[in-house]
C-alpha cells in the first residue's frame, strides 16, 4: 500500500516536481495550496508531510501549529525561497511544538536532498520514541518511587581527539507497570512541583554511584555524570550528603561530574552560590548543562567554578547545516576553551554531527552516532566492541545494545 504524501505548495510547478519524485518513492501524493484545504485533507493516516513557507504567507505556519495540535506522527519536510533564517525559526517551531521533522529545503528543491530526507523518513532514531506522552500524577508517581520503579540508564562520552571512552551520563527512566518505560517528560516537572525531587535524586545518584563502583571492579573506570535539579541548591546540606554517598561506595569526588542546567538562579541564589562552591572544593566536578538555553550564561560563566560546559543538542544537531547554529557551537566551545573548561556536544547523530564537532576542536562528544543509552550490563559488551572496533582506526558504528531507550 502506497504511503500517504500531503503537500502544502503555492507554487503548482514546484509541487508537480515534488509529486512526481515522491510517486516514484511509493508515495500517494495530495497537493494543497491554501491552509483550509491542507486542514480538511489531513487525517491521521497521512505518513509524510511537506509545507511550503512564502513571504507574505502564513498558512505554513499554521499547518505547523495544526499538526502539533493534532499531535501528528507524519514526518515533516519544510521548504521556503524565503530567508535562510525563517526557514531555521520554522524548523525550531516545529520541533518544539514536538513535530517529527526530517529537514528543511531551500527551493528550488534539489532532487538528491529531497531523495536523502525521503530515505530517512523510516529510518531516522532521532524522532522515533517508544514512550508515551504521559504526565504522572503526584500520589502516582510518589507510588511508583516507592516501588521502586525507577531505573537508570547510561549514555558513553567519547573524547573526539583520540575516540577514547572518557564518562557517562546518568539517565533517568521510570518503569511503570501499566505504561510501560516513561521518560523525565513524564514524570521530573511533578517530582519538582510536589516535593519528590530529593527522593528521586538519591535514587539516581546512588544507583549510578553503585554502578561505577561496580564497572571499577572489573578495570572500567569511566567519570560518572549525573543531573542536579536546581531546587537542590539551596540545600547547604547537599555536598556533604554527596560526599557521603560517594566515600560509602569509595568513589573519588573527582571522578563525579555534577551537571546543573542553566536555569540554576533561584530565589536564594546565595545559597545556591555556596552549594556550588562547596561542591567545588570538595572535588565535585561541575558542568554548566544546556548551554545556550537560559538567561543568566554569563553571569554564571562568571560567578561558578564549572569545569566543563555541555553545548544544548538543539544546536549541535542542526549546525552542519544551519550557520547560524554552527556560529553559536563554535563561539561556544572557543568561549569555553578560553576559559579553560572542557566542551561537550550533545546530540551527536550522525557522521556530519561527528565531523563538524572534530573540525572545531570540540573535547568530548555525546549522541546516538556514538551510542544510545544504555542498562548498566550493557555497557562492558559496548565498551568491547566500542575499542574492538578501534584497533582498525575508524570510528566504530553505534551498536544498539540488548535494551535501548532513547
Amino acid at each position: 500500500m502506497a504511503r500517504r504524501l500531503l503537500i502544502l505548495e503555492h507554487e503548482t510547478v514546484h509541487a508537480a516536481s515534488i509529486v512526481a519524485h515522491c510517486e516514484r518513492r511509493g508515495y500517494s501524493a495530495e497537493v494543497t495550496t491554501t491552509f483550509t484545504g491542507f486542514a480538511r485533507s489531513w487525517s491521521a493516516d497521512v505518513d509524510l508531510v511537506i509545507l511550503s513557507l512564502a513571504l507574505s504567507r502564513s498558512d505554513g505556519v499554521e499547518a505547523i501549529r495544526f499538526l502539533g495540535q493534532k499531535a501528528s506522527e507524519a514526518r515533516l519536510i519544510i521548504t521556503s525561497d524565503a530567508d535562510p533564517r525563517i526557514l531555521s525559526a520554522a524548523h525550531r517551531l516545529a520541533r518544539a511544538r514536538h513535530l517529527r521533522v526530517l529537514g528543511t529545503i531551500e527551493k528550488p528543491c534539489h532532487e538528491r536532498y529531497l531523495s536523502e530526507l525521503l530515505g530517512r523518513a523510516h529510518t531516522d532514531v532521532e524522532e522515533d520514541s517508544p514512550f508515551m506522552e504521559v504526565q504522572l500524577a503526584r500520589d502516582e508517581l510518589r507510588r511508583c518511587l516507592e516501588a521502586g520503579l525507577l531505573r537508570v540508564y547510561f549514555q558513553p562520552k567519547i573524547d573526539v581527539r583520540n575516540l577514547e571512552f572518557v564518562s557517562v551520563e546518568a539517565l533517568v527512566r521510570l518503569d511503570h507497570p501499566a505504561r510501560g518505560l516513561l521518560r523525565p517528560d513524564a514524570f521530573l516537572a511533578m517530582a519538582e512541583e510536589s516535593g519528590l525531587i530529593p527522593e528521586l535524586t538519591e535514587a539516581v545518584t546512588r544507583d549510578a554511584f553503585t554502578w561505577a563502583s561496580r564497572w571499577r571492579g572489573i578495570g572500567i573506570a569511566p567519570k560518572m555524570a549525573v543531573n542536579i535539579s536546581p531546587l537542590l541548591l539551596s540545600d547547604l546540606a547537599l555536598p556533604d550528603t554527596l560526599l557521603a554517598w560517594a566515600k560509602a561506595l569509595s568513589l573519588e569526588p573527582e571522578m563525579v561530574i555534577l551537571e546543573v542546567t542553566e536555569t540554576w538562579l533561584a530565589d536564594d541564589s546565595i545559597a545556591a552560590l555556596d552549594t556550588l562552591t562547596r561542591l567545588r572544593l570538595q572535588g565535585f566536578q561541575l558542568s554548566i548543562d544546556d548551554f545556550g538555553t537560559g538567561y543568566s550564561t554569563m553571569a554564571q560563566l562568571n560567578e561558578i567554578p564549572y569545569g566543563e560546559m555541555k553545548l544544548d543538542q538543539s544546536f549541535v544537531r542542526n549546525a552542519a547545516r544551519d550557520p547560524e547554529a554552527r556560529a553559536i557551537v563554535e563561539s561556544s566551545i572557543e568561549l569555553g576553551h578560553k576559559l579553560g573548561m572542557r566542551v561537550v556536544a550533545e546530540g551527536i547523530e550522525r557522521q556530519e554531527d561527528w565531523d563538524l564537532i572534530s573540525d572545531l576542536n570540540c573535547d568530548e562528544g555525546q549522541g546516538y552516532f556514538i551510542a544510545r543509552p544504555m542498562a548498566p550490563e550493557e555497557l562492558p559488551g559496548w565498551l568491547l566492541h566500542w575499542n574492538a572496533c578501534l584497533g582498525g582506526g575508524a570510528l566504530p558504528p553505534a551498536r544498539e545494545p540488548a535494551v535501548v531507550v532513547a
